[in-house]
């Protein structure tokens, strides 16, 4: 990168500097940097200075200095060398991202990307790399997005990888409860090289996690009878008739279903055999907490220069499928005397299960194939990044409900002599629901950056960002029979854009006492086109004040009318069994919960101000201290569904179902839209990095530098100000930080890592505070106490770590993990206000997979 200063007034601005490097020769760049010096940045800079021994020599220096390869065009806030990330025993760049949440700060959304300083735009088969083909990863600051063409708030990071690097990777991994009842499984394979600006890869990954039941944990069964093979009994849970007690010997009050009512209509004698008999089960043994679930995925990908550009080429293949139990279906229903399949004098109550063990199923299916293409280069000055995207996807679930007891009853008073009650039933007569979807989308976006005017305190820039995106969908719901409830096909189109600009209004130089610092203006405007909606415009603008290099501020405000997204408006529909608690019975519900796309969601606004400082005392990033204050206030946008509780349940009673008895069967909980939000926040955070010194020792006749100790703690404070909810006009707003809300204030996260080259350690921890939700009555109120949980993650490469190994090839690029989470398997402990825990707030109702082991080995060949 070039870079200019001013020494005695004389300021040598980036177009004076271009033509004296183009006519004098002053900077020569080789075939395999050619790529990454083409882009010219003075803005991103920090001024260098610069002295001469020679006093001849003018006062007017000029000083030229490369750009780091791969450097991005915004300095970043905080960077990783290559031996600080093999801290962290990560097996991919993807997990390494999750553990650097912490430092990335990204909060619910994945950071955008970038790869050697340019655009990753659609290809995201950077994250399969192993984390050793880095050379280091820069986290860029919160304006960075504004300059990429991201969204305001979305976080940037830029991975740089090796200028060569070549890597076949085998992983195996094993991961259980240790309180038992589940286990899982993962494999994969990988190629990896890189040679300079080309390089290739491909992946395979497989994984399987087994169902944990209810059985496994002491969770009270679901109520009603439960029966292997079935039974009849009287209305009245009295004798069912005399004759059959005389020949039994005894009185007779219930009796198994013999085997030969299978083949045809059973006699007296067949129930005698079978008197005051059943065959009971644990209904806990079929119904599970957690579906079993197993995935495929295939990527490959390759980039390359292309002439003046660089080109890479992604394809993908996922499929992901989960089969869950929803317990025994059992059904009851009345066998007149007047039945030719009755024996009796009298009417009985027959109880049976639909087939033996079989179980009522929750499958849900789903599967994505896409490919991408991204040309990133120089274009008349502009850096350009052009991406395309084109994915199909596939999505099928079943949910069945239960027996369809009304038919089966209707055919048993109807005398229905091809109807045999004790017999197999045929399916239909299992109730479920079905439903199939398809799609497609097609995405392009294309990115342009130039440097446009020279100002006094350096040059200023514009970045420009098109996106335009296609979605087509068609799905289709049945019932029991195949029968079709429904159709839908939809196309909608989405086109986008925005532009930044920018603006140094000051420029530190060294021995300047009147200047102000660093001042940095940014400007966004923004608009956005989908098709049936008008249009939606954006604008916002960001201050970045350095008075000097210890502090930095920032302030930012944002304005955007917003749309619902593609999935949110025509995403798939999956139903699925989700364990909550239902606070209204005070006991744990397992309802459908449906959760996908709603087509009638409404457009919106939202407004955002944000105001940080970061203060680095030690002028390194060894201690970096960080604050910032965010308020956001969106009116009629969209919003996910929020936690159930008695204040959401009345202000959307539409979406929330239960039986005669109260109790909660099926919740919608698709995207909602809302009259008023309101957020307010203040977070704080401390960040530690500390390194040894670099020492020496002696391993027998080798001598090996010693890798520096490196440690690296961050703790992240999060303090919500104000979470109000206006659901729509005429109901009480929602106080989410309040009794009707039940959230808390106050939430930390601490993370600290040591290590060194071949092994290291990290333990992680985040604590919640109390909250308080509304009862019923105030002794009925929940309190829900403080907690926190711990994970603990190890790692050791042998060959680094025992000299004894040096001459086992086994051992060389070997490396060993295990992970803890929950290390205590701790959980949130609820009460009412005499100390006493309500019902379905025991240990394992609340979190019945508790403490997970993961034990995983990966070789570098």
């Amino acid at each position: 990168m070039v870079r200019a200063t001013r020494f005695d007034g004389v300021r040598i601005t980036l177009l004076g500097l271009l033509s004296s490097a183009a006519s004098f020769g002053l900077v020569h760049r080789d075939a395999g940097a050619a790529a990454d010096s083409a882009a010219i940045d003075v803005a991103a800079a920090a001024p260098i200075s610069a002295t001469t021994s020679d006093a001849s020599k003018p006062d007017d220096d000029i000083v030229v200095t490369a750009r780091r390869r791969g450097e991005a065009r915004t300095p970043p806030e905080t960077e990783f060398s290559e031996d600080e990330i093999a801290t962290f025993g990560a097996d991919s760049v993807q997990e390494l991202l999750g553990r650097l949440e912490p430092f990335i700060n990204a909060g619910d959304d994945a950071p955008a990307l970038l790869i050697n300083g340019k655009p990753a735009g659609f290809d995201q088969s950077v994250l399969s790399y192993p984390p050793e083909a880095l050379e280091r990863l820069a986290v860029l600051p919160p304006e960075a997005a504004a300059r990429y063409g991201q969204p305001s708030g979305k976080r940037v990071v830029n991975l740089v990888l090796k200028q060569k690097f070549a890597s076949t990777n085998l992983d195996a991994a094993l991961t259980w409860a240790t309180r038992g009842g589940q286990h899982g499984g993962q494999l994969s394979a990988g190629q990896v090289t890189i040679n300079g600006d080309t390089r290739w890869n491909a992946q395979a990954f497989v994984t399987r996690d087994s169902a944990l039941r209810k059985s496994a944990r002491n969770i009270p069964p679901r109520p009603g009878a439960a029966d292997r093979v079935g039974y009849v009994a009287s209305a009245g849970g009295t004798e069912i008739d005399p004759a059959l007690s005389l020949g039994a010997g005894g009185l007779v009050t219930v009796a198994a279903i013999p085997r030969e009512a299978v083949a045809g209509a059973p006699t007296l004698a067949d129930f005698v055999a079978t008197a005051n008999s059943t065959h009971p089960l644990d209904p806990n043994d079929y119904e599970t907490l957690q579906p079993s679930r197993r995935s495929l995925s295939f990527s490959a990908g390759a980039g390359r220069p292309v002439g003046e550009f660089s080109a890479s080429l992604n394809i993908n293949a996922s499929r992901n499928t989960s089969r869950g139990q929803r317990g025994l279906p059992m059904a009851s229903v009345l066998v007149p005397a007047s039945s030719s399949w009755s024996p009796f004098a009298s009417d009985v109550i027959l109880t049976r299960p639909f087939d033996g063990e079989r179980v009522l199923r929750n499958d849900n299916t789903s599967k994505q194939l896409g490919i991408s293409l991204t040309l990133t280069g120089a274009i008349a000055g502009w850096q350009t990044s052009f991406s395309t995207n084109y994915g199909r996807n596939w999505s099928n679930s079943l949910l069945e409900h239960a027996v369809d007891v009304s038919s089966v009853q209707a055919s048993i008073t109807a005398g229905d002599p091809a109807f045999n009650p004790y017999g197999p039933w045929e399916e239909h007569l299992l109730a479920s629901s079905r439903y199939r979807s398809r799609g497609d989308r097609l995405d392009a976006s294309l990115n342009v950056m130039k440097s446009i005017l020279s100002l006094p305190a350096g040059p200023a820039s514009t970045t420009l960002a098109l996106n335009a995106s296609r979605y087509r969908t068609r799905s289709w719901q049945a019932d029991t029979l195949i029968d079709l409830i429904s159709q839908e096909k939809t196309t909608r189109e989405q086109m986008d854009g925005q532009i930044t600009f920018s603006l140094p209004l000051s420029r530190r130089v060294d021995g300047e006492k009147s200047s102000i610092g660093d001042l940095t203006l940014d400007l966004t405007m923004s608009g956005q086109a989908m098709s049936g909606t008008p249009l939606q415009k954006r604008y916002g603008s960001t201050v970045i004040w350095s008075p000097f290099p210890a502090l930095q501020l920032r302030g930012a405000f944002d304005h955007v009318e917003t749309a619902p997204m593609l999935e949110q408006l025509n995403g798939p529909i999956i139903s699925t069994i989700s364990r909550v608690y239902d606070y209204s019975r005070q006991e744990m519900a397992e309802p459908v919960w449906t959760i996908g796309g709603n087509p009638d969601l409404q457009r919106g606004q939202r407004q955002s101000l944000a105001v940080s400082a970061q203060v680095r005392p030690l002028s390194s990033q060894a201690l970096t201290l960080n604050v910032a204050y965010r308020r956001t206030v969106a009116k009629g946008g969209v919003a996910g569904f929020p936690v159930l509780t008695p204040a959401i349940e009345a202000a959307f009673p539409e979406r929330v179902t239960r039986d005669a008895e109260g109790r909660l069967i099926a919740v919608d909980a698709r995207p909602i839209n809302i009259a008023h939000d309101t957020n307010a926040e203040l977070a704080s955070s401390i960040v530690l990095r500390w390194q040894s010194g670099q020492n020496a020792k002696m391993d027998g006749a080798q001598a090996r530098p010693a890798d520096p100790l490196m440690v690296t703690a961050s703790l992240n404070h999060q303090w919500r100000l104000e979470n109000e909810l206006l659901i729509r006009p005429g109901i009480a707003p929602i106080d989410q930080l309040g009794e009707d809300g039940g959230q808390p204030r106050h939430m930390l996260s601490l993370q600290v890592t040591a290590g060194k080259r071949g092994m290291g350690a990290s333990w992680s921890a985040n604590w919640t505070g109390d909250a308080r939700l509304r009862g019923t009555t105030p002794s009925q109120d929940f309190h829900f106490k403080p907690f926190m949980t711990h994970n603990l993650a190890l790692h050791i490469e042998p060959y680094e770590v025992f000299s004894s190994l040096n001459d086992a090839g086994w051992a060389k690029n070997l490396r060993i993990s295990f992970d803890v989470q929950n290390l205590f398997d701790g959980y949130r402990r609820v009460t009412f206000a005499d100390g006493s825990t309500p019902g379905g707030f025991s240990r394992d109702e609340i979190d019945p997979l508790g403490r997970t082991v993961r034990l995983s080995a990966q070789k570098r060949f």
